[in-house]
């Protein structure tokens, strides 16, 4: 289980995990006296759709010193040992953009599997920010502030393309 919070400052014990693995996640004894419990770990990845106040999303093109290399991407990137999501998610939104935002809100969560092999926990979270002026990081080569269509025209990274189709 995971702590997020609900934008009002309150923790709230969900996180969207709602992620379909093919396994009840309310399984016990109760239910199964053959079950034996055992750990999985999943890395976690945080992804966020920044509007602008004209409702445009922020799009960071990804640089040759990172992966996905060449791809439009939102916003974010794994988190740190003992930090909380919403800390995790607001320092990627720094880290990469220097943006202010605000409205942070989970709206989606995934799993995905990467090259290595290993499983990931995708969360998506929309937010605003009142100051457009980008300052992009080592990360990335270029931004920009489009439409969902116009978005989805690009040469999406395929975290980028699954949360940005799930917009309502």
């Amino acid at each position: 289980m995971v702590s997020t919070y609900n934008g009002e400052g309150h923790t709230v014990s969900r996180v969207c995990v709602e992620v379909k693995i093919g396994y009840n996640l309310h399984m016990s004894t109760d239910y199964d006296p053959n079950y034996i419990p055992h750990k999985t770990f999943f890395l976690i990845g945080q992804k966020a759709v920044i509007f602008n106040a004209r409702g445009q999303m922020l799009l960071l093109l990804r640089s040759q010193k990172a992966g996905y290399a060449g791809k439009w991407s939102l916003t974010g990137g794994a988190l740190e040992e003992n930090e909380e999501p919403k800390e995790g998610i607001e320092r990627e939104i720094a880290e990469e953009t220097q943006l202010t935002v605000r409205g942070l809100k989970p709206f989606t969560s995934f799993l995905y599997k990467n090259n290595d092999g290993d499983s990931l926990v995708i969360i998506g979270y929309t937010c605003t920010c009142d100051d457009p002026h980008v300052v992009i990081n080592w990360e990335h080569d270029a931004y920009k502030w489009v439409s969902k269509d116009e978005a989805l025209a690009l040469n999406l990274g395929e975290h980028a393309r699954k949360l940005i189709e799930q917009l309502a």
